[in-house]
């Protein structure tokens, strides 16, 4: 019998929901999207996903109390604590003209891992 993904019983659950409320079903994509990439970049956090309990319930907590309006870093934030108490999202943006980046003047940063090869 084969294991089934965090990504597909987050699919599956979704899939399932019957009571999501209008703002629940607003971000509800973009929410189970944001979980099935972050459990692909940590192990540790799929587990937690897999073990944790339905993304519609997530969802609800995700936008209880949110008002007239919710950030997304917020509603992913959110959503990642429902099944990682702790844990936090960061957000980088950028700027892409077109070219693919090619105007930027950028600069490279590396670090001691990146130089080290463990």
């Amino acid at each position: 019998m084969s294991k089934i993904t965090a990504a597909e019983k987050l699919d599956a659950e979704l899939k399932a929901a019957k009571k999501l409320s209008p703002k629940g079903q607003a971000v509800s994509s973009a929410v189970v999207q944001a979980l099935k990439d972050f459990c692909a970049q940590n192990s540790e956090f799929e587990r937690a996903v897999l073990d944790g309990d339905t993304i519609d319930k997530c969802i609800e907590s995700t936008i209880k109390n949110a008002g007239s309006s919710i950030s997304d870093l917020e509603v992913y934030k959110k959503a990642v604590r429902f099944y990682f108490p702790g844990a936090t999202v960061k957000m980088a943006l950028t700027i892409d003209l077109g070219d693919e980046g090619f105007s930027n003047n950028k600069k490279i940063e590396l670090g001691l891992d990146d130089l080290l090869d463990f």
